[in-house]
């Protein structure tokens, strides 16, 4: 199946901070969906585990340092307080875009009023680009990795994934999110999000995200609250 679906902004994956990651990764097996590698962010403080489409992936995040997540160089993206979100009232979402770039030619940034986090499992001098949006402590982390350009449909050897699931999904073609703000008081970069990506924000009382895969052409869903506030639609 081809969705051809092009705009601007490209996600790259999601992620959803949950402190339940080995039963709701459990369910999503059972449910049907094939699970890819895991990783450990080195100095970020956190883990995750990764689920993988044509065109971009799911990732439950969880922190496995807190001294790391609470006092590194990337403390500033508030991710121990996102994952406390049930206290802090912090976002519990992230969104991470793909910049399409060519060799030996300057790359634009996305968020180019962003911050510039230089991590330790990253190659020497490349970095990921954050949007500074995080005085908005209701919206999701957002932010974009410029010399990873591509989709898991296209990774090279060696990074390659898992793409097949027992349902047969393929792609992620939108993101909604219920965020407890109103729409006319998000950041700059959010409202940039939502006017060039497939994600899109409505107002609510609680965080949910609602992914829908292959454009929902069947209109079931299944819900995975309260591990975690996350619903698929195919």
């Amino acid at each position: 199946m081809e969705l051809n679906i092009f705009l601007p902004m490209e996600l790259d994956h999601i992620f959803i901070f949950t402190q339940k990651h080995d039963r709701l990764a459990d369910s999503l097996k059972a449910f049907g969906l094939s699970e890819g590698t895991p990783n450990t962010h080195s100095g970020q403080g956190t883990a995750c585990r990764r689920f993988f489409f044509h065109n971009a992936y799911l990732e439950l995040v969880w922190i496995a340092n807190e001294e790391e997540a609470r006092n590194s160089a990337f403390a500033k993206a508030k991710l121990w307080e996102r994952s406390q979100y049930h206290f802090t009232n912090y976002c519990p979402f992230g969104l991470c875009f793909r910049t399409k770039s060519q060799p030996g030619k300057p790359f634009t940034l996305l968020f180019d009023d962003g911050w510039r986090y230089y991590s330790p499992f990253l190659p020497e001098g490349q970095f990921a680009n954050i949007a500074p949006n995080e005085s908005f402590a209701t919206e999701p982390l957002l932010f974009e990795m410029p010399f990873f350009g591509i989709a898991p449909d296209d990774y090279p050897l060696g990074k390659q994934q898992i793409l097949e699931h027992a349902r047969g999904f393929e792609e992620v073609t939108s993101v909604s999110l219920t965020l407890p703000i109103t729409t006319n008081s998000l950041s700059t970069a959010m409202k940039k999000v939502l006017r060039k990506s497939i994600v899109s924000v409505s107002e609510g009382e609680e965080y949910f995200v609602i992914l829908e895969l292959d454009g929902g052409r069947t209109e079931e869903t299944q819900t995975f609250f309260p591990l975690a506030p996350l619903t698929l639609k195919w």
